[in-house]
């Protein structure tokens, strides 16, 4: 029986231990390293999507890995799925006449610039609402009126540099079902909102608004936001966004990091308690190269012991 319970108690305090000290999934770190930089680690360790590391080096190499796999991905692209042209969904539904069609892709053509619907709006042949309302057909998606509110939990959720590059606007988040319905003006990206599910754990809802309804959305929020972003609109070596996001991680006490790739961009999400703060850095070229040694990461180490 002593030996019984000897052997629990041993048990017990090995379970308290690795409770403590649990292996790092850096698979080159080995518990004596893992040891000596939780000693001198104020943290106890942070999660990287789901991944728990010991310490700022081990977090960085793993943070730096996930940048590098983000700058030779790939650039997102919209759905290849095969759609109606605007213009002719808008002529079958006796909304365009062919001379008016002809007209709006020809001064699309000649301009180099613009989506049909702009153009057959700037030329008159077509009203906002027409042109919002066939996109919604177009997309099989539905459309908000441009009078609907705007949810206040939505605020803060996603980065304001994202919503202006993929003009896209949070409209209502439905927290029992993690729901998040998100607004766009010129057709769906699906690529945004698979990076949105991602980092927020959430299901989305894509609708419409037209064009002039988001943009009053986007100004609406743009003076309200009070979240902790930072966009670092440089473009930056993996090794460099590595070393800035494990400074601000030890600086904010985060608990958790997360990274997904999201068009041109780097998202990275820093969770301490209730409080999240978002990094967006611009997606690397590939002819930068990453720095493995140098003064930088000497901070970063003492930064983090200090």
């Amino acid at each position: 029986m002593a030996r019984n319970g000897l052997a629990a108690w041993i048990g017990a305090l090995q379970g308290d231990w690795r409770a403590v000290f649990p292996r790092c999934a850096d698979r080159e770190c080995s518990a004596a390293r893992r040891m000596g930089r939780r000693l001198g680690w104020r943290h106890v360790g942070i999660r990287l999507s789901g991944s728990w590391y010991c310490s700022p080096q081990c977090l960085e190499k793993a943070v730096r890995q996930n940048f590098s796999r983000g700058r030779v991905t790939a650039l997102p692209k919209r759905s290849a799925r095969h759609r109606i042209p605007l213009g002719l969904l808008m002529l079958s539904r006796g909304q365009l006449t062919n001379p008016q069609l002809r007209a709006a892709l020809e001064a699309q053509r000649a301009s180099g610039h613009g989506r049909i619907g702009q153009w057959l709006e700037h030329m008159g042949f077509a009203t906002e609402q027409q042109v919002t309302a066939g996109l919604g057909l177009q997309w099989a998606c539905p459309v908000l009126p441009a009078s609907a509110p705007h949810d206040p939990a939505c605020l803060g959720l996603l980065p304001f540099s994202l919503l202006e590059s993929f003009r896209m606007l949070p409209v209502r988040f439905v927290a029992a079902t993690r729901i998040l319905y998100v607004a766009f003006c010129d057709g769906i990206d699906y690529t945004a909102l698979n990076a949105i599910e991602q980092m927020l754990d959430c299901r989305t809802e894509a609708c419409l608004l037209s064009h002039s309804a988001l943009e009053r959305g986007l100004e609406q929020m743009a003076e309200q936001f009070r979240t902790r972003d930072l966009s670092f609109e440089s473009r930056r070596d993996v090794g460099e966004m590595a070393r800035i996001t494990c400074s601000y991680a030890l600086k904010l006490g985060a608990e958790e990091v997360r990274i997904v790739h999201c068009g041109d961009y780097l998202w990275t999400r820093l969770q301490s308690g209730d409080t999240a703060t978002n990094l967006l850095f611009r997606r690397p070229a590939l002819a930068l190269e990453e720095p493995s040694s140098g003064p930088a990461r000497n901070f970063l180490t003492h930064h983090a012991t200090g």
